[in-house]
This record gives C-alpha cells, structure tokens and sequence, in this order.
C-alpha cells in the first residue's frame, strides 16, 4: 500500500489539473488545513490534516475528489511511532430529473499503524428524492466489515433574504464479525446515532451548527468524504461554523468537539476538538 501512495496522489492531481483546464468555468478547488488536540487519550496527542479537493460539474453530473493527509503525534509506549495517514475519496452524483438524484462513492485508507483498517475500501451508493435522502455503506476491512444506513431529511424556509435550513438525520451501523480481531471485538454489534444540522445564509455569509447524539464507531462521515477508521466509539460530537462567499471564492471556519472512548484498551473521557480553515476557488 505505501508503495502506491505518491502513484495516487499523482494520478488524483493530473486528473484534477486536466479537470481544471479543460471545464474551467465548472471546476471548484477547495484547500483545507486542520488541526487536532486530544485529551486523555492515551495513545494520540496533537495532529494536523491537510487536504486538497477538487468539485467539477458537467450538466447533470457532479464528479468530487479529495485528498487528505495526517500527522498525529503519538505516546511512546503504547505506540511504536508517530501515526500517518493518507484517505483518497471519489464521489458521483448524477441528477435524473428536478428533484432525483443517485450517487456513488469509493475511499480507500493508507494507515502506518492501524493494520486492521489499512488499505480497507469504503463503498457508498446513495438516493435523493427532493428533501430527502438514503445512503448505504460498507466499509469492507481485513477481518471485519462495517454497514451503515444513513437516512436525512432537509426542512427549507426563507424569511425575506435570509435563507435558512434545517437537516435532521440518523445512522445505523452494524458491525459484521467484530469479534474476530482484537481491534474491534469490544465493539457493539449496532449502533444508532441521531443527529440535527443548522444552517443560516445571509448576503453570502454562512453560519451553521450541529450535533450528533448516541454512539457510533467506524462511520462515514461528511456525505461520504469522512472515515472514522480508528476503534474510538464516539458519543457526542458538536460543530459550529462561519463562511463568507465572493465573486469566486468561499472561506469557512469551524469548530467540531468531540467524546469518546479508546475501546480496545477500555480509555474512557477522551476529547478530541477539531479547528478547520477551507479555502475554495471557483473557475
């Protein structure tokens, strides 16, 4: 696996060079720097993310990828070495009519230290009809496999010029033989976790907000361009954000806190806080 990582990142940024100079007038890029700070974990302390994204549209048809790399500084014991990571994501959505639309997605995972999710594939394939939407996942790993449904609903309202939206949405996620490793055997079977999304827009400047309840482990997150692969069972996550749009850019900001739980070595009361900065261009 770690033999062909340069090979993809160079295969994902000549397509979206050659994306980027043939549609140009279709073609967002989408640059983003994160930051993460654990507490009380016993294994990760501080870590950066970067990612680079490409959003290109052609008629009906929206082709996503991303790029994202990790360094996070390790303890030494009960790790070897620092944790790297790299995750490649690819998603297609094609509109079928006024309010149809299917989607595809594939991410895969290049993990130094986490061998039970290493090199795993993560397939999504997605339903939306007007407000509403259906996604289903299989994260398919070495010796487990992961399944979750994930179901959202959207209520839309304007007041003069101000428009705003609220998402609500849960995930059910089943895991296939858990026991069969150390890595995951302490794990639950199911899991289901609700959560609400805010969002407010006004004059090109975007404000949101949300919150997801009750556990989850090994989910997708994000529409698809977000894997927890770690074995953290996750028990409450909360986000908020500001954004501002120009003529042919967008600068967000956001905030995410997150509890959870180390569960192959029973660590409870760990904290994770996330602060992304992103950077998009439109050509």
């Amino acid at each position: 696996m770690k033999d062909n990582s340069m090979k993809k990142i160079q295969t994902i940024l000549m397509a979206s060079l050659l994306l980027m100079s043939t549609y140009a007038d279709d073609t967002v890029l989408k640059l983003t720097y994160e930051t993460l700070d654990f507490d009380n974990s016993k294994k990760k302390d501080k870590g950066k993310r970067v990612g680079i994204a490409l959003d290109y549209k052609q008629e009906n048809s929206l082709y996503q990828l991303l790029y994202e790399k990790t360094d996070t500084d390790t303890f030494q014991p009960p790790l070897t070495k620092d944790l790297k990571v790299d995750k490649y994501y690819f998603k297609y959505t094609r509109k079928l009519d006024a309010v149809q639309a299917f989607s595809l997605s594939y991410a895969t995972i290049d993990d130094n230290l986490m061998k039970e999710t290493d090199g795993g594939h993560i397939y999504g394939l997605g339903y939306c009809y007007d407000d509403f939407g259906l996604t289903q996942y299989l994260s398919d790993y070495k010796h487990f496999n992961v399944y979750q449904t994930e179901a959202k609903y959207t209520f839309k309202k304007q007041f003069g010029e101000v428009k705003t939206s609220a998402t609500i949405l849960g995930k059910y996620i089943h895991l296939q033989d858990k026991g069969s490793n150390d890595f995951s055997k302490n794990a639950k079977e199911n899991y289901f976790t609700p959560g609400v999304k805010l969002h407010t827009d006004y004059k090109g400047y975007h404000f949101g907000m949300g919150a997801f309840f009750g556990k989850r482990i090994f989910a997708v997150m994000n529409n698809g361009f977000k894997v927890q692969h770690h074995a953290m069972e996750f028990k409450e996550t909360y986000m908020c954000g500001i954004g501002k749009h120009f003529e042919r850019g967008d600068v967000h900001l956001k905030y995410v806190y997150q509890k959870a739980s180390e569960i192959p070595i029973h660590n409870d009361n760990v904290k994770v806080q996330n602060i992304i900065l992103q950077i998009g261009y439109h050509f």
